[in-house]
């Protein structure tokens, strides 16, 4: 469970000014807690060393495995997520991603889907104004200063197994990767839309000066947003996320069914013998 004493230690760590960094895929990794804090809220546990940089944390019914090793060597996978179930064996990997990107995702593992059919990756990105084009093998779209490119493929021949990738690039299609994501064997398509979403906001992440990985090439311009504000969000954001695991459990136990109707006055109960 997450500490009092935790989030503490996470607002003395966010006292300086902050800065807003668009667009938000080059805003840097930022902190991993935005991340970590949520899924430990709704009782994810850690097995790792709490004295090492890495953290590996497990879904309360061991269905999910999350791995984060800052310090891995530049370009590689700095957090790791694998499903256990047999019916979704899906996993994915992802270099130097934006934490409040890749929460678009995590979140969605302890949030129950939302009523309703979700809106498709495809219309997501088609209304931030990207370009889709389809292709032999799958399909790509393109952010619309060429940067970003998010792309369903195949991965295997002659079986259908597929696999999501992202890039962001400094130039269309050039230059190194700054990071990217893989997402193979077709999780579960509302946990791809929230990442899109994440992805294609247009809203700037905040940063301090203390976090220097955004991209050269990124807007940094001063932030209205206080180091105070921007401590208090990330508590309301813990405590949404206590009250929605909370509301859910309520709904998902016995005591919350429905009654059983009051017989009707054309159906009278039968007469005790």
């Amino acid at each position: 469970m997450l500490s009092r004493r935790q989030l503490d230690v996470f607002a003395a760590d966010h006292t300086g000014f902050l800065d807003d960094i668009a667009p938000r895929y080059l805003a840097g990794p930022g902190d991993a807690r935005h991340i970590t804090h949520a899924l430990a809220a709704t009782g994810w546990k850690a097995r790792s060393d709490p004295l090492a940089p890495v953290v590996d944390l497990v879904s309360p019914d061991l269905r999910y495995e999350l791995g984060h090793e800052p310090q891995i060597m530049p370009g590689g996978a700095t957090w790791r997520l694998r499903s256990n179930s047999p019916l979704e064996p899906w996993y994915a990997q992802f270099t130097s991603i934006p934490a409040e990107i890749l929460a678009g995702l995590t979140d969605q593992l302890f949030l129950p889907p939302s009523a309703g059919q979700p809106p498709g990756v495809w219309d997501l990105l088609a209304d931030a104004g990207w370009s889709h084009t389809p292709h032999q093998d799958g399909s790509v779209a393109r952010s619309p200063d060429g940067m970003v490119s998010v792309e369903h493929l195949r991965i295997t021949e002659g079986y259908e197994a597929r696999a999501w990738r992202i890039d962001v690039r400094p130039r269309p299609d050039q230059g190194p990767v700054i990071w990217n994501a893989w997402i193979a064997y077709e999780p579960p398509a509302h946990l791809i839309t929230g990442l899109v979403a994440a992805l294609t906001d247009p809203a700037p992440l905040q940063r301090n000066w203390g976090q220097t990985e955004a991209h050269y090439s990124a807007r940094r311009t001063e932030s209205r947003v206080t180091p105070e504000a921007h401590v208090d969000a990330h508590r309301t954001r813990i405590d949404t996320v206590r009250a929605q695991i909370r509301a859910a459990r309520r709904s998902n136990s016995p005591a919350s069914a429905a009654p059983s109707p009051a017989p009707s006055a054309s159906s009278p109960l039968r007469q005790a013998r």
